[in-house]
């Protein structure tokens, strides 16, 4: 008898390799086909990275949450907005001049008189942007340099005509899947010397300069939002601001896509204007449905940023106890081995969020570095999100693949997105920034699919809108998954 079996066992194995009888096998789902079609991607010795730009342009993308808006408008926009002012653009510096009343020394050249000299605006597109920076020999500046010296080229153009701007954004962002973007806008643009004396200036920043404790910063603090509380005039440039911001908004909600803002102050300048803008800020953010966040931008490596961050972390930690109910982003730990002394990587992410109480870090890059990583990486994964920046990382830092910490915030677990920063600077955008996630760290898709619903979760949207984008996710993602399956028969995989 148990021969009789073993010859029964052979021969159904035969049948199953000779095609005689055909196994019962459960067919794959639409999720585990995309699954599968996403690894097909890596089976060579390299990944296919023209699958993946396919794969993740047209895979849903939820948000979008570390934005910033004039970095992501590209520079063929901004020369068209020149041109619709009839300015014009400086042949020696490449700076926008408004009018050419007055003697300069070098050419005033039309938008169409530059684009007409292909030298010309080629070079401006190099300064401008990113373009072209690592492909060819040129006298150039640090990459950090170039990066942040772009603002400036574009800066005069940037706020003219931001309804226009928020709908290019728009429009870019539903044509990659994107439904969801959080724009670090602008500042509220409150100026320090409307309501202060040039000895008050120099008295409050040399006395904030040399507060010793969280207690005396609060004390100087106070006395600043008390003065410019009773000023009907602050009063009424925060409303203006607001009203600004409500008219470019006009039509940019809609079925198929929501957008928000978050204000900010520039770390590079001095305690008194830094605090004036963050609480202008957070009194914006507290009077409109539409300013869902504050935060704090420019280069963490210049002088003044790393002389008064404590200070700003105190900041935010006085106006968190305001505020509470205003949410808080902080650009904290871009820096990396050799951009700065030794000391200044021991805490930047770990202030950020033990004194400024920010839910999202934005970069966070020296986390290797930090002095309590490890305690750090425990409070990241129970209390906040990283928003991973991975093309404007490798730029400015010359932080990639391996040498970027990517792969030890996944392994630990902490909350993720997947963002762009500039990508107008950077000239790409979402779909790309997944392209390297994938091909730099090959994360399963289960994981990509996380990082997507991450993008709405720790968003600073309001609970129902974040059902109401979870729930458009899950509907996107079905047609995609359905979509992939049907592409993964289709190249018999």
């Amino acid at each position: 008898m148990l021969h009789y079996f073993k010859y029964l066992y052979l021969l159904i194995l035969l049948s199953l390799f000779t095609g005689c009888v055909t196994p019962n096998l459960p067919q794959k789902s639409d999720e585990q086909a995309t699954a599968a079609l996403y690894e097909r991607a890596f089976e060579a010795k390299e990944p296919n990275v023209a699958m993946l730009n396919l794969f993740f342009t047209k895979m849903p993308k939820g948000g979008d949450l570390h934005h910033h808006y004039s970095g992501s408008i590209y520079v063929e926009t901004y020369l068209e907005w020149v041109k619709a002012k009839n300015w014009f653009i400086d042949t020696c510096t490449f700076n926008i001049v408004k009018t050419k009343a007055g003697e300069t020394t070098c050419k005033l050249l039309t938008v169409d008189q530059l684009i007409a000299d292909n030298t010309l605006y080629r070079k401006l597109l190099t300064l401008w942007s990113d373009k072209d920076f690592a492909n060819h020999s040129h006298e150039q500046l640090p990459p950090d340099s170039n990066f942040f010296n772009t603002f400036g080229y574009f800066s005069p153009i940037s706020d003219q005509y931001t309804h226009i701007g928020l709908n290019i954004i728009k429009q870019r962002a539903i044509n990659e899947n994107v439904s969801y973007v959080e724009s670090m806008l602008a500042r509220v643009g409150v100026n320090k010397a409307d309501y202060f004396s040039a000895d008050d200036i120099k008295a409050l920043n040399d006395a904030l300069h040399h507060a010793n404790s969280q207690e005396e910063v609060n004390v100087l603090l106070k006395r600043i939002s008390d003065t410019l509380l009773k000023s009907q005039t602050f009063n009424t440039k925060v409303q203006d601001f607001l009203s600004n911001v409500a008219r470019a908004h006009q039509g940019i909600d809609d079925a198929n896509f929501m957008m928000r803002y978050q204000t900010y102050a520039v770390r590079v300048l001095d305690p008194l204007q830094v605090y004036t803008d963050l609480f202008s800020g957070y009194i914006a953010a507290m009077n409109s449905p539409l300013i869902v966040g504050v935060n704090i931008v420019a280069p963490e490596n210049n002088t003044v940023a790393l002389d008064d961050y404590t200070l700003h972390m105190r900041m935010f930690n006085y106006l968190k106890s305001q505020y509470p109910k205003v949410h808080r982003a902080l650009h904290a730990g871009e820096l990396t081995l050799g951009m700065v002394a030794p000391k200044e990587l021991l805490f930047h992410i770990t202030q950020a969020r033990n004194i400024a109480g920010a839910e999202r870090i934005g970069h966070g890059v020296d986390l290797p570095y930090e002095k309590d990583s490890l305690a750090l990486l425990h409070d990241l994964k129970a209390h906040a999100a990283v928003e991973i920046n991975l093309t404007s990382n490798a730029f400015i830092l010359g932080v990639l693949g391996n040498t970027h910490p990517y792969s030890i915030y996944a392994a630990y677990g902490v909350p993720l997105v997947i963002s762009t920063d500039d990508s107008g600077v950077s000239r790409d955008n979402l779909s790309h920034e997944y392209v390297l996630l994938a091909s730099q760290y090959h994360p399963s898709y289960a994981t990509i699919k996380k990082y997507v619903y991450n993008s709405i979760k720790y968003s600073f949207l309001t609970p129902q809108d974040k059902t109401k984008l979870s729930a458009e996710l899950d509907r996107k993602f079905m047609i995609f998954e359905e979509k992939m399956h049907e592409l993964a028969k289709d190249l018999n995989y």
